[in-house]
Order: structure tokens, then C-alpha cells, then sequence
């Protein structure tokens, strides 16, 4: 997983034809993540067109997180089932953590030990989240596939995140880089995000789109349309500390 850049340039986009293709492929699957090797032909398809001739190819990362982001915006616009039973345990100092908004944060979590990405106490429904140490961000996990205590007596276990192979595997800090997986929020739901509020946002660099934690500086409200929520958000990145107006489909 490659490190987002930290500064400069213009962010990255796919092309419209790009995005045409990729929409075509979620409609296929009824909105679930391709495969490994069809994420990886499109990374390469992508790289290999002419409208992309002599600029930085397109990396398999890329396209997942496209994948990703569109599935939880597509998340967002459905009903929501019924929410995670509460009273899940703590570690010290996670109530700080805790966020009051959308897409919510999960709380961090003791390990859930299971060899899924969900826990089994709650009926398998609880699925979870975890950040990795090479570039922040927060991924999906697939499955838990080990667990250890470290030299410091902080529980640690191996995450394999969804849609990559084992060559990404990371071992995790529980404590501190696990938690139950974010919502999207629904449009009714701005209402809810306030300044201070610890949200995770979608962030787009020059090679990089991933999610990462951030803080609401100032909230613009603005009258909702057809399209939803037109309100905008003013946030401040925790892990580069940079700030951006963010409208609510990014968090």
C-alpha cells in the first residue's frame, strides 16, 4: 500500500469512460467488489489506454478504492438495517475516539476472536475496520487470521483486508487501529455532524483516494435538492493535518 502524497497537485481522476466501466461492473455484481484479477485487468487496461499515454499509471489501489467508495455511497442511499447491539467493550481512553457523526466510526474494540471480519457475538452481523501502518488509512477487514500480545502487553492481531492478498497482510494494534466498520451517512443525517466531531473521510491525492480519520472544523449548511445533501463540511486531516471543504458523500 502506497503512502498518499502529503502536499500539491492536482488530485486523481478517472476518466468518464473509466468510471463508465467500472459502473458496469458493480451493476453485474449487484454492487460487490470484483475479484482480485478483474481489478488488477482494469488497473492495467486503464494504464495501457491512450488517454492516459505518458502519465502515471494507474495502480491497483486506485481502482479498488474507487470500488469501495462507490459502494458505500450506494450504502448510504438504501435503508438501513437494525443498528449494532450496544455495550461493546472499551479500552482505556477510546470514549475519546468515539465519534458523534456519519459514516460513524465504530468504537475500537477487544479482538473479536473470530477468523472472520465479524464478531460472533452479535449474530455475525458486527463487521470491522482496521488501519494500517503503511499509509493510515482505514480498509475493511476480511478476516482475522491470527493474534498475539506484544512487548508492550497490547493485544495485536494479523488483518487480511478485503479485496487484497496476503502479500498486504499488516499486524494490527487492537487497540488502537481496530474498530467496528464506519456507516456512510444518509442526506437527513447532516444535521447530526457538528465542529469537533472525529468523522472518517474520503481523501483524493495526486495518486492515492483512501479514507482517513479527520476533525469538523466549521459546517456551511445549504438547502438539500434532489440530489441530496448540498451542505459543506471544513475538515482537518489527523495524520497530514491538512484541511478541505468535503461535501457529505465523503464521509
Amino acid at each position: 500500500m502506497g503512502r498518499p502524497p502529503s502536499s500539491g497537485g492536482p488530485a486523481f481522476r478517472f476518466t468518464h469512460a473509466e468510471v463508465a466501466e467500472m459502473e458496469e461492473h458493480l451493476r453485474h455484481l449487484n454492487n460487490a467488489i470484483p475479484q482480485r484479477n478483474v481489478i488488477q485487468g482494469l488497473a492495467e487496461k486503464f494504464t495501457a489506454s491512450a488517454a492516459r499515454a505518458g502519465k502515471i499509471p494507474v495502480q491497483y489501489k486506485q481502482v479498488w478504492n474507487w470500488f469501495q467508495n462507490r459502494r458505500y455511497s450506494q450504502r448510504a442511499r438504501t435503508p438501513r438495517g437494525a443498528p449494532p447491539p450496544q455495550g461493546k467493550m472499551l479500552p482505556t481512553g477510546a470514549e475519546e475516539h468515539h465519534p458523534a457523526s456519519f459514516r460513524a466510526q465504530g468504537s475500537s474494540s477487544s479482538y473479536p476472536g473470530s477468523h472472520s471480519g465479524k464478531s460472533p457475538s452479535d449474530g455475525g452481523q458486527a463487521e470491522f475496520e482496521a488501519k494500517s501502518a503503511r499509509d493510515g488509512a482505514w480498509y475493511d477487514v476480511a478476516a482475522f487470521l491470527s493474534h498475539r500480545l506484544f512487548e508492550t502487553g497490547d493485544p495485536e492481531v494479523k488483518v487480511r483486508f478485503s479485496g487484497f492478498g496476503p502479500e498486504e497482510d499488516e499486524w494490527i494494534n487492537v487497540r488502537k487501529c481496530v474498530r467496528l466498520r464506519s456507516l456512510p451517512c444518509e442526506s437527513a443525517e447532516c444535521v447530526a455532524v457538528l465542529p469537533g466531531d472525529l468523522i472518517l473521510c474520503f481523501q483524493e491525492g495526486k495518486e492515492q483516494a483512501l479514507y482517513f480519520d479527520a476533525r469538523v472544523l466549521d459546517a456551511q449548511r445549504r438547502r438539500h435538492d434532489v440530489r441530496g445533501c448540498r451542505c459543506r463540511f471544513l475538515v482537518r486531516y489527523d495524520h497530514d493535518h491538512s484541511e478541505t471543504s468535503s461535501p457529505l458523500t465523503y464521509m
